[in-house]
């Protein structure tokens, strides 16, 4: 898993809700990241690719509603064609605390939602009806009302049917203010000697309970975090660089340039030469 970031967003459309099309870009990663804004990731065409929600993993089934709670780290592993292809809709916290008039929003779950099960067939209408504007603008004042009665339908149907009022995970709740902290620590050390057993005792935590702790949230332990982060800023700089790989290996982190070359190919199943000729000139990076 790469890096989270915190992703601001700015909701300038006239309706409260985002939409955001991913087209037909070929390989797309997007790397993780926490918002304040509930987002749902609707695979409308076939087997898109991965998504990680918290330290699970699902990968994505055609007609499939994936759910992430406010603030919950999350990212996206595809490759997106004619045949494959999936839509986001962005629901900011603000406008959702105002909508249930509550100052704490509702969790929900479960995260994966066949939307064909009779259950959430109601909820599946209105998503496919907001999803139908590929983030557009509406035309007139009919469709812009016909798109907010869909979104106010949206907030209903996941109100009524997944609402938790009991046991939740560490997947559905937002990173602790620990994390956060580690994570920022790590992401802007990547390319120096970091200690994860120092890290961890000033955040007066043992090494092993940190470490525990890291990954219930997370999905991976914080020295293999710190790994993948190195490799996607490696891979970031073999798609917009034209630095010599032996730079960009010492750039970010590695020993040296044969212990990148290894991780690189352990990780990707190709070399990172291979990888910079496949990618560079399609890749999209947000």
């Amino acid at each position: 898993m790469p890096r989270p970031y915190h992703e601001r967003l700015n909701f300038k459309m006239a309706l409260p809700l985002r939409v955001i099309s991913h087209g037909t870009v070929g390989l797309k990663l997007v790397l993780p990241h926490w918002h304040q804004a509930v987002e749902l990731a609707f695979a409308y065409k076939g087997q898109p690719g991965t998504v990680h929600i918290g330290a699970s993993a699902y990968e994505m089934q055609p007609g499939h509603l994936y759910v992430i709670n406010s603030e919950v780290v999350h990212s996206y592993e595809t490759f997106l064609d004619e045949d494959n292809q999936v839509m986001t809709l962005l629901l900011p916290a603000a406008w959702l605390r105002n909508v249930v008039g509550n100052e704490q929003l509702p969790i929900w779950g479960p995260l994966d939602l066949d939307l064909s099960q009779e259950a959430y067939q109601e909820l599946g209408r209105s998503v496919r009806t907001l999803a139908a504007s590929g983030g557009e603008e509406p035309a007139d004042q009919a469709d812009y009302l016909a798109s907010l009665g869909a979104e106010y339908q949206l907030v209903g149907q996941l109100l009524k049917r997944l609402t938790v009022n009991g046991q939740v995970n560490s997947d559905q709740l937002p990173l602790p203010q620990p994390l956060r902290q580690a994570v920022t620590e790590i992401q802007e050390k990547y390319s120096q000697a970091v200690s994860i057993a120092e890290l961890a005792e000033r955040l007066n935590y043992s090494s092993v309970y940190f470490s525990r702790y890291f990954k219930e949230y997370m999905g991976i332990s914080p020295k293999a975090y710190l790994g993948q982060i190195r490799l996607e800023r490696a891979t970031q700089l073999l798609m917009t660089s034209q630095e010599s790989i032996q730079s960009i290996a010492l750039k970010t982190g590695f020993r040296t340039e044969k212990n990148f070359f290894v991780t690189f190919k352990q990780r990707f199943q190709m070399t990172p030469k291979s990888y910079r000729e496949r990618y560079a000139a399609q890749q999209t990076w947000t």
